[in-house]
């Protein structure tokens, strides 16, 4: 039995226990033994397996009100936040709340891995604590901290509220750097190579059959040079951000001209479906929330996409601007191309925040350097069966490997994301390299054991 006909059959057993299938079954028979058939067969067979549930015109009057409660949710959540932002914490204040939440930190007995615990020694909070960036900033390492002081299980827990936070906590960033992206051995003072996007032809369409794979996506982080990150945003910034973007986009020609939609203007169901098409992001993430990220939630947020939506633009998502190229197939090189014919157009309108030694600057320390994510989702059935090859494998190519629903999902019916593990200490050009190498590999690996399984 297969994977999909046993999930099936779970899932059928599943109906039956729950008493669904009997439940339709005695409808579908009043259906069938009514003398005058009725036009909407749906909504007699709703009503007569809840006959307390509302009908048409109840549930639209109930969705109206909940659109409306949502609505003045948001309202009053950003008044909050203006409030907040008018309350300025005094140093003495900022100390108590950075001291409690070390201790909370270092107490913690079970969830021990975090690097903000393993590099913030007693000697560099005592240094730092009272520490801030430039005015009118003004950021403090609780506002950097915020996040892995609440959530001990962050792999980091630590994000930069401004540009100038690298440099100014940067005996607390720089280990966590070079770890997270395995530079510890790197003496340089320069981790980060120049930008170079190399030959774009070398890239090439990885599955001209679509046999394996289903899609390809490359994305980048930017923020604009002279403004803050998401910790230190303020409200009139978030729409600053917006504005530039979008002033930006209008010079956009060829396959990248698009529209440009801000969030607050798209209503609930067309978000949520633009989200099912991978198109747009949505607020959730428990250590961006801590860290600020939702703060004026819609405010200054929104998309620039073109009617293929093959190359989107994703603003305040969580660094300024999230850079993407997609296609719902394997040319990674149409996708590449696109990608870089995008951040070319942009950077004609807009200068990025780029640091001597780390590269292209993004808000979480994980995502420093090229700030590039190429990936593929690929259907390797055979392969995924053997788990310890497939993981020697990814390690050997410096691949990531997780399921298509995002971190921390598993992998279903041999259906996976694969993307490059790395960010920081090579070039664009490299990384997508690396990736496309790593993906024939992989696909050379199915067909092996598709010809063994033939003769076999």
């Amino acid at each position: 039995m297969t994977s999909i006909e046993s999930k099936r059959v779970q899932y059928r057993k599943y109906l039956e226990r729950a008493g669904v299938i009997d439940a339709l079954s005695k409808a579908l028979i009043k259906l069938y033994e009514e003398q005058n058939k009725p036009e909407d067969a749906i909504r007699f067979v709703r009503k007569f397996m809840c006959e307390s549930c509302p009908d048409d015109a109840q549930y639209d009057v109930m969705k109206n009100d909940l659109e409306e409660a949502k609505t003045t949710i948001s309202r009053l959540e950003q008044e909050l936040e203006r409030l907040r932002g008018q309350i300025k914490k005094s140093p003495e204040e900022y100390q108590e709340l950075t001291m409690a939440g070390y201790k909370s930190l270092v107490d913690d007995e079970e969830n021990v891995s975090s690097l903000l615990r393993k590099y913030l020694t007693p000697e560099l909070l005592e240094e730092y604590m009272l520490v801030t960036t430039s005015s009118p900033v003004d950021a403090y390492l609780y506002d950097c901290a915020v996040s892995g002081f609440e959530h001990h299980d962050s792999h980091v827990g630590l994000y930069a509220a401004d540009p100038e936070s690298y440099d100014v906590f940067n005996k607390l960033f720089d280990p966590i750097i070079k770890e997270y992206h395995g530079q510890e051995d790197n003496e340089s003072d320069v981790l980060q190579k120049d930008i170079d996007w190399g030959n774009v032809d070398e890239i090439e369409n990885l599955d001209a059959e679509r046999k394996y794979i289903l899609s390809a996506r490359i994305r980048i982080a930017r923020n604009i040079e002279g403004l803050p990150f998401f910790p230190k945003l303020t409200e009139k910034q978030l729409i600053e951000v917006e504005d530039k973007v979008r002033a930006a986009t209008e010079t956009m020609d060829g396959e990248l001209i698009g529209t440009y939609l801000t969030l607050g203007d798209i209503d609930t169901e067309t978000q949520q479906e633009m989200v099912k098409r991978h198109i747009l992001f949505q607020r959730g993430d428990r250590f961006l929330q801590t860290a600020g990220c939702f703060r004026f939630w819609p405010t200054g947020r929104g998309v620039y996409h073109n009617p293929a939506e093959t190359f989107l633009i994703w603003v305040n998502e969580e660094d300024h601007l999230r850079i993407i190229s997609m296609a719902q197939c394997g040319d990674l090189g149409d996708v590449y191309q696109r990608l870089v014919n995008g951040i070319s157009e942009l950077e004609k309108n807009l200068s990025f925040a780029r640091h001597p030694s780390y590269g292209n600057l993004s808000a979480c320390p994980t995502n420093l350097g090229t700030t590039l994510r190429a990936s593929v989702h690929i259907r390797l059935p055979l392969l995924s069966k053997d788990e310890e090859r497939l993981k020697a494998m990814a390690e050997e190519l410096s691949l990531q490997i997780r399921g298509t629903g995002g971190e921390h999902t598993s992998i279903e019916d041999g259906v996976m994301d694969i993307s490059n593990k790395r960010r920081l200490g090579f070039t664009e050009f490299e990384l997508v390299k690396s990736l496309q190498d790593g993906i024939v590999a992989l696909i050379n690996a199915e067909e092996e054991l598709e010809i063994a399984g033939q003769e076999g």
